[in-house]
C-alpha cells in the first residue's frame, strides 16, 4: 500500500529517522554509516563513522546500541563538528559517565562509548544542536580469521532481538529498539576496504553483499559495496584466498627498543591422520526452536541438522534435543546410527517449528544428563542464533557442568550473537561455523563435519628454547581441528635466534614440531598486535573471573590497568570525548533520542523475545518422541515428573510440572512499537566504482569475477531461476519428472563442432574433445534456443550429484539400498571413484566423513567379494594410493592387487574384462604392477569398445554399463547420445537436485546416481 509522503520543515521524513518519545513529527535522521578498513597481513585497522543531522529545533542527545566484532580491540573515539575535532580519553566506567553527564549538563558537546557486552556497545552523543551535523568515529583492531585456505573479515551491522531472562540486571542497556528494513530503507551503509594481503591474492568474494573490486597490484585490492543504498540489516563478510600455496606459518612482531616485545603466530601443525585416530562419537544435536529462529533461520537450521546427521559414521550414536523454554527429545538416550533411526530423526526434525523463549541452559543441562558411554567421545552440536542477553550466566554454567564433552556451535542467521557462540566453542574445545541465509548448506555442513570428525591435536603447549617468553593467549591453547591454524599472541623479553616447539597429543600419541624464530630487538611496523595482545589478556582475565568470582577485585584492577595503558574499552572502562573549555553556555532543553537498529534480514518472528516470569533454573516442560500421548482427561499432571532425557530415576533427574508449562505474557518491551511506513527516501549516491576488475554476484553464483567490459554471464546448467521456479511449481508432485521423460527430446544436448577424440590415461591412444556446444531445450517452457556452456558449467552442476550422494548415503556407508551385498559394493565403489575423480578422498576435499564411511564399508566386506565387485573395489584402493603415496594406502592396494591377480583368468563377461583392465591400468599408474605383468589388458579394452552400441533408453542397471562402453568407445555419436541420455534424467533443482532419476528404476535411484556420476565424470575427464 502506498502511503502519503510526510515532510517536516520542508524535508521528507526518511528511514533512519530517530523519533523521540512523544515527538513523532520531529525526526532526526541518522544520515549514514561508513566503514573504512585497512587490512594488512593478518590485522585489520577499522574505522566506523556515523553521521547525524539534527532536524529538530531543540538540542538532542542521541543514544544508540550497536554491535562490533566480539574480539575487536576498540581503542579510539572522536567527534567532528564542522572543523573541530574532539578526541577521547580512556577512563574508568563510572568516571567517564560522570564526565559525560557533567558536560551534557553544562551544554557542552561530547560523546561516550560504553561496552555492554564484548560485542555490544552504547554510544551517547550529547547536545547536537538544531541543523547541526556531527561525525562520530570509533576505531578498533581485529585479527583476520584464516581457515582451510580462506581468509575472512567480518563486520556486524545489527543484532537479533534477544530473549533476556528476568535476572539479567542490565536488560534496558542491551535491548535496542528495532525498525523493519521496509521502514528504514533510507538508512544506508557504505563500506571501503583497502586490502594488502602480503601475498598474491586469488578469489575475493562476499557471501552477503555485491562488491566492486579494483586490482591495484598482485597483492593489493580496493574493495567497496557495488550497490547504492545498502541497508545495515545483515552482517558483512569478506572472504579471499591466495593464488599460491596455503599459508602454513605466519609470524609478526612488534617491539620498542629496550622494552618487552609482542608476537603473533599463525602455526599449522603437519599431521598425517587416518580413521584409526578417530574415536567413536556420541553426538547430541541441540536445535534452538525459539521465536527468534522463526522463518528462514529455522528452515536453515533444520536442513543443517539433517545434513549433519548424514556425516555420522558407522558405530556413532546420536540424540536430538529441541528447545525453547520447553524441551522435546527424540529419545531417552542416544540412539545407534542406522537407517531406521535416521528416518525417525528426519521425521522428528521435520515436525519442529519455532516458538517460545531461548533457555539455552535448560537444553545444555538435559544433554549432559543423558547417560554417557565412556568409550564414546561426547560432542554437543548447538544450532542457534544465540539471541540471549544472559551470556555470562550461560557461559558460567556451561563451564561448571561440561565435563569432558566437546561443544561445537553452528550460528544460523544474518546477525547472530557471535560472542556467545565463539565462547561456547572455546570453552567446549570445539569449533564454530556460521550459516547465512543464501549459503550453500551442504558445503557449510561438509566443512563443519570435517572438523567434528577429525580432531587433529589436543593438549597443546608451546615450549621455547633460548628465549624468554610469557603471557601466551588464548590460554589454555585450544584444540586444533582439520583445516584450522593455531593463532597465538604472546610477549617476549629476549632477542636473537630461538626455537619454538609445538607439543600436543594426537590419536596416535605424542606430537612435536619445531619452528626456528628470530626475535627482534626492535620492530615498530606492527603496533596493532600489542593492542590485540592486551585485548586477549583482558579476555583471559574475564574468563577467569567467571571461574573464580572471589578474585573479582584483583581481576578488575588488572583489567583497568591494561585498559588504561593501551587505551582499550572493557567492562570497567569507557571512552569519553567532551569539550574542554570553561565557556558558559545557555541552558536549554535536551531531548533524548534512541536510535533503532534494523530488524535482521530473514527475521520473521511473530513471538516477542520476552522472558518467562520465572528465572533459570525453573525448568518448564519436556516431551519425548518415544513417549505415547497421555489422556489428559484421565491422567493427573500435578506430579508428572521426568528425568530430562537421562533414563535415570526421576529422583536424580529434573522435575517438570504442568504448572511450569504455562507462560504468562508480558509486554514486548524490547521491541519498538509499530509506526506508519514512511516513503522511500532519496538515496545518497555511493562513489563511482573504480575501473578494472569487478565482482558481480547473483543468487545462483556468488563468485563470478569478470572484466567490466564483459558482463555477459553464461547460462548455468539448470534453467534460469525464474524458469526453474515456473517448472518447479508446475511439476512438484510425487512423480516429479518421471512422466515427461522422453529420450527423443533431451533436455541437455551435446554436440561437437570439430573432430571428436578422447584423451585418457586409461587408453593407449589419445582421445580428446574440441569445441563443445551444449544445447538446453524444454518443450514445456518453449525454450528451443541453444545455450553455450563451458565444461566448468557442466562440472559445477555435476557436483550437485556429489552433494546428493553425500546427503543420501546410507548409515552403513553404501550408496545402494539393495539387499544383495555385491550390488551395494558395485554402486558404492563407482560412487567413490566419482568423488576421487574430483579430488575428494577420505583425507582431503569436502566429503571426508562420507568417503571414510564408504571405504570402511568396502574394507569390512573385501574378503567376501569376487567378480565385478572385487574389480571395482580394487580400483578404489589403487586410485587412493596413487593420490597419497602413503604406506597405509599401499598395504590396502597390494592386498587388493593380490586378490585381483588371483582371479584374473576367471573373468568372462565383457564388463568384467573391461573394468578389470581399467583397474590394472590404475595399478600400473600407481607403480604397483608393471606393463605386461597381466595378459590381455589392451585386447579386452578393444573388444569392449567394438561391442559399443546405441542406447535409446535405460531399462535396467546393466544398461548403465552398456552405456559406459559407449562413453569410452571413441565413437562420437554413441558417446554423445548416452551422455545426453544421462544428462536429460539429471535433476537440477528441488530436494532431489543432483540425482539421476530413471523411469522404472525408482527403487535404484542411489545405484543409478552413483553409477551415472562415475560415467559422466569419466566422460568429462577427457574433455
Amino acid at each position: 500500500m502506498v502511503k502519503d509522503e510526510i515532510f517536516y520543515r520542508g524535508r521528507k521524513i526518511t528511514e533512519g529517522t530517530m523519533m523521540p518519545a512523544g515527538m513523532e513529527d520531529c525526526p532526526l535522521p541518522l544520515t549514514f554509516t561508513e566503514l573504512r578498513a585497512a587490512i594488512t597481513g593478518m590485522v585489520a585497522d577499522v574505522k566506523v563513522i556515523q553521521k547525524f543531522h539534527n532536524d529538530l529545533d531543540k538540542n538532542i542527545e542521541a543514544v544508540y546500541i550497536f554491535p562490533l566484532p566480539s574480539d575487536s580491540a576498540v581503542h579510539s573515539l572522536e567527534i567532528k563538528i564542522g572543523e573541530r575535532i574532539i578526541k577521547s580519553e580512556i577512563k574508568e566506567k563510572e568516571e567517564a559517565k560522570r564526565v559525560y553527564e557533567q558536560a551534557k549538563h553544562e551544554m557542552k558537546q561530547g560523546a561516550l562509548l560504553e561496552q555492554e557486552r564484548p560485542n555490544l556497545f552504547t554510544m551517547s552523543v550529547a547536545n547536537i544542536e538544531p541543523e547541526q551535523e556531527i561525525l562520530v568515529t570509533l576505531q578498533y583492531y581485529e585479527t583476520i580469521v584464516y581457515e582451510e585456505g580462506e581468509y575472512e573479515f567480518f563486520f556486524p551491522m545489527t543484532i537479533t532481538p534477544r530473549y533476556i531472562p528476568q535476572d539479567v540486571t542490565d536488560k534496558e542497556r542491551i535491548s535496542p529498539a528495532f525498525k523493519s528494513s521496509a521502514r528504514t530503507s533510507g538508512r544506508e551503509i557504505n563500506i571501503f576496504i583497502d586490502l594488502d594481503a602480503g601475498f598474491p591474492i586469488g578469489e575475493v568474494t562476499s557471501p552477503t553483499h555485491l562488491l566492486y573490486i579494483e586490482e591495484k597490484s598482485e597483492h593489493i585490492r580496493n574493495i567497496q559495496l557495488a550497490r547504492e543504498g545498502e541497508i545495515p540489516d545483515k552482517d558483512f563478510i569478506l572472504k579471499y584466498s591466495s593464488t599460491g600455496e596455503k599459508v602454513e606459518n605466519n609470524l609478526t612482531f612488534y617491539r620498542e627498543e629496550g622494552k618487552t616485545g609482542t608476537f603473533m603466530f599463525h602455526l599449522t601443525p603437519k599431521i598425517d591422520y587416518g580413521p584409526e585416530e578417530m574415536l567413536k562419537r556420541e553426538i547430541i544435536f541441540i536445535l534452538d526452536r525459539s521465536g527468534s529462529m522463526e522463518g528462514t533461520p529455522m528452515e536453515q537450521a533444520k536442513k543443517a541438522l539433517k545434513a549433519c546427521l548424514r556425516t555420522l559414521r558407522w558405530g556413532d550414536s546420536f540424540a536430538i534435543i529441541n528447545f525453547d523454554d520447553q524441551l522435546d527429545v527424540l529419545s531417552e538416550r542416544s540412539l545407534e546410527f542406522n537407517d531406521e533411526n535416521l528416518k525417525k530423526a528426519d521425521e522428528f526434525v521435520n515436525a519442529t517449528d519455532a516458538r517460545g523463549c531461548t533457555e539455552i541452559l535448560l537444553a545444555m543441562d538435559c544433554a549432559l544428563r543423558m547417560p554417557a558411554n565412556k568409550e564414546y567421545l561426547r560432542q554437543i552440536i548447538f544450532l542457534t542464533d544465540g539471541a540471549v542477553g544472559n551470556e555470562d550466566q550461560v557461559l558460567k554454567e556451561i563451564e561448571k557442568i561440561l565435563g569432558k564433552a566437546r561443544i561445537f556451535t553452528f550460528g544460523i542467521g544474518s546477525s547472530v550473537n557471535r560472542y556467545l557462540l565463539d565462547k561456547m566453542a572455546q570453552i567446549g574445545r570445539g569449533t564454530v561455523k556460521y550459516l547465512l541465509e543464501n549459503d550453500d548448506i551442504e558445503e557449510a555442513i561438509q566443512t563443519f563435519a570435517n572438523q567434528t570428525a577429525f580432531p587433529l591435536l589436543g593438549d597443546i603447549s608451546l615450549v621455547w628454547e633460548d628465549a624468554s617468553v610469557s603471557d601466551l593467549y588464548p590460554l589454555p591453547v585450544p584444540d586444533i581441528y582439520f583445516g584450522q591454524v593455531l593463532h597465538l599472541l604472546g610477549r617476549f623479553h629476549s632477542s636473537g635466534q630461538a626455537k619454538a616447539i609445538l607439543k600436543g597429543r594426537t590419536g596416535q600419541g605424542e606430537f612435536s614440531q619445531e619452528f626456528s624464530v628470530e626475535l627482534p630487538e626492535k620492530e615498530d611496523e606492527n603496533r596493532a598486535i600489542e593492542t590485540l595482545w592486551a585485548r586477549k589478556r583482558i579476555d583471559h582475565l574475564l574468563d577467569r573471573l567467571r571461574e573464580y568470582p572471589r578474585e573479582t577485585h584483583s581481576i578488575r584492577d588488572e583489567v583497568i590497568g591494561l585498559s588504561m595503558k593501551y587505551h582499550l574499552m572493557s567492562p570497567y572502562t569507557s571512552l569519553v570525548a567532551v569539550e574542554k573549555d570553561d565557556k558558559e553556555r545557555e541552558k536549554k532543553e535536551i531531548i533524548r533520542v534512541d536510535v533503532p537498529l534494523m530488524v535482521p534480514q530473514g527475521y520473521e518472528s511473530s513471538i516477542p523475545p520476552v522472558p518467562r516470569q520465572v528465572p533459570y533454573p525453573s525448568y518448564q516442560s519436556i516431551s519425548m518422541a518415544s513417549i505415547p500421548d497421555i489422556d489428559t482427561d484421565k491422567a493427573s499432571f500435578d506430579s508428572f515428573e521426568l528425568c530430562a532425557g537421562s533414563g535415570m530415576d526421576a529422583s536424580t533427574g529434573l522435575s517438570f510440572t504442568l504448572s511450569d508449562m504455562l507462560c504468562t505474557e508480558s509486554e514486548p518491551e524490547c521491541m519498538a512499537p509499530e509506526a506508519p511506513v514512511p516513503p522511500v527516501p532519496a538515496i545518497i549516491p555511493a562513489p563511482c566504482p573504480p575501473k578494472g576488475l569487478i565482482k558481480r554476484q547473483r543468487m545462483s553464483d556468488t563468485s563470478i569475477k569478470q572484466d567490466e567490459e564483459d558482463m555477459k554471464i553464461k547460462r548455468s546448467f539448470e534453467f534460469d531461476k525464474d524458469i526453474a521456479q515456473e517448472k518447479a511449481e508446475a511439476d512438484m508432485s510425487d512423480d516429479l519428472f518421471f512422466e515427461e521423460i522422453s529420450p527423443e527430446e533431451p533436455c541437455c544436448e551435446i554436440t561437437f563442432e570439430e573432430d571428436f577424440s578422447y584423451e585418457s590415461d586409461e587408453f593407449d591412444e589419445e582421445i580428446s574433445f574440441k569445441e563443445v556446444t551444449v544445447g538446453l531445450a524444454s518443450e514445456k517452457n518453449n525454450l528451443s534456443d541453444r545455450r553455450e556452456l563451458s565444461l566448468k558449467d557442466i562440472n559445477e552442476k555435476l557436483n550437485l550429484t556429489l552433494k546428493y550422494l553425500a546427503r543420501n548415503q546410507t548409515a552403513e556407508g553404501s550408496w545402494s539400498k539393495e539387499d544383495d551385498l555385491e550390488k551395494r559394493v558395485i554402486s558404492t565403489s563407482l560412487g567413490i571413484l566419482a568423488f576421487i575423480s574430483q579430488g575428494h578422498t577420505n583425507k582431503r576435499g569436502n566429503y571426508r566423513p562420507q568417503l571414510e564411511k564408504a571405504l570402511s564399508f568396502i574394507k569390512n566386506n573385501m574378503d567376501k567379494l569376487s567378480g565385478l565387485p572385487l574389480i571395482l573395489s580394487s580400483r578404489v584402493f589403487f586410485e587412493l594410493y596413487h593420490l597419497s603415496w602413503k604406506k597405509k594406502e599401499k598395504i590396502e592396494a597390494e592386498k587388493a592387487l593380490s586378490k585381483l591377480s588371483e582371479s584374473w583368468s576367471s573373468y568372462q563377461s565383457t564388463v568384467e574384462k573391461l573394468f578389470a583392465s581399467l583397474s590394472i591400468k590404475s595399478a600400473i599408474k600407481a607403480g604397483l604392477i608393471k606393463e605386461g605383468d597381466l595378459p590381455d589388458i589392451d585386447k579386452w579394452i578393444e573388444e569392449a569398445r567394438q561391442e559399443a552400441k546405441q542406447l535409446n533408453d535405460i531399462i535396467t542397471i546393466d544398461d548403465m554399463f552398456t552405456g559406459f562402453i559407449s562413453i569410452i568407445s571413441g565413437k562420437k555419436d554413441l558417446s554423445i547420445s548416452f551422455f545426453n541420455l544421462l544428462a536429460y534424467n539429471h535433476i537440477n533443482y528441488g530436494e532431489d537436485s543432483g540425482c539421476i532419476r530413471i523411469q522404472g528404476l525408482h527403487s535404484l535411484i542411489l545405484d543409478v546416481t552413483a553409477t551415472g556420476a562415475f560415467i559422466m565424470f569419466t566422460w568429462i575427464e577427457g574433455m
